[in-house]
């Protein structure tokens, strides 16, 4: 789990020097919007093989404004027989300044492995965002699914929620529960790593 971290940690420091500022974020006064979530990778086809890998930044929002990063929501399915989908997803939270809110929402991922022998695997980074002042940081990362369904079939999946920084006389609430793990093909394999925490 240590590596898993790790791993996400030098990712997330890396796509923070290569860019400062996310192309994805709207800024509307004090409110900051960035949409990056909802991806789906399939691998159909027999033999066939699908990598996808996505990373959503979130921006910053002034004054008594709110900061939003919605990662979340991918889906990633090895549905072929012998096929394999791989995806990695990585949601880091905005600013809030003044008595804002910083809401990061990375969770809702789905990692499915239908088909005969297929193998499915999902990785799952969900960073908190941080509010100055009385504000609030609000990091979702659970409600995860992870399902071997296809006889034969392997999945894994590995998700971990880091939650935010609050300012002082501020809030700081961490989610990375509710998540589901399942092996329901005949010699099928689910495996499912879950670490959650504060900054």
């Amino acid at each position: 789990m240590r590596s898993i971290i790790l791993s996400g940690l030098v990712a997330f420091a890396a796509v923070a020097a290569i860019s400062a500022s996310p192309v994805s974020a709207q800024t509307t006064g004090g409110v900051s919007i960035t949409r990056g979530g909802g991806n789906n990778n399939v691998a159909r086809g027999a033999f066939s093989a699908a990598d996808q890998s996505s990373t959503t930044l979130g921006g910053s929002a002034f004054g008594h404004g709110r900061s939003i990063t919605n990662g979340g929501n991918n889906r990633n399915s090895a549905l072929g027989a012998y096929s394999y989908a791989g995806q990695d997803n990585t949601t880091v939270g905005g600013n809030a300044y003044g008595r804002g809110r910083a809401i990061t929402n990375g969770g809702h991922n789905s990692n499915t492995s239908g088909g005969f022998a297929s193998s499915a695997t999902q990785s799952t980074l969900t960073m908190g965002g941080t509010a100055y002042g009385h504000g609030r940081a609000v990091t979702n990362g659970g409600y995860n699914t992870n399902l071997a369904g296809g006889a034969f079939s392997s999945a894994d999946q590995q998700i971990v929620t880091l939650g935010g920084t609050a300012g002082r006389h501020g809030l700081n609430s961490v989610s990375g529960g509710a998540n589901r793990n399942a092996a329901l093909g005949f010699g099928s394999s689910a495996s499912q790593q879950v670490f959650t925490g504060g900054q």
